[in-house]
């Protein structure tokens, strides 16, 4: 198989337009320290409502989870390990 260059690929800048909530702070704060969960977001839960993502490990770590933060749900994400790629 040839070895196919993709135009504009690699690492992407981040440059947020806008502050990280104190909320998202405190929930991201909080969620982290569940052992197992591997990183947090915002997304909606599964009627369109505004929630918090939880990336965990793996299935076990569902269960040690708050059900809600402030007035958002917790949505669990099994995505395994996350590393950080080398810059």
């Amino acid at each position: 198989m040839a070895d196919r260059h993709v135009p504009h690929s690699g690492p992407v800048q981040y440059t947020p337009q806008e502050q990280v909530s104190a909320e998202r702070n405190e929930a991201e704060a909080l969620l982290r320290s569940v052992p197992g969960v591997k990183g947090v977001g915002e997304g909606r839960d599964q009627i369109g409502n505004p929630a918090w993502i939880a990336y965990v490990q793996g299935p076990e770590v569902t269960a040690r989870l708050p059900a809600r933060i402030g007035d958002r749900s917790v949505v669990s994400e099994v995505s395994g390990e996350i590393d950080i790629l080398p810059a």
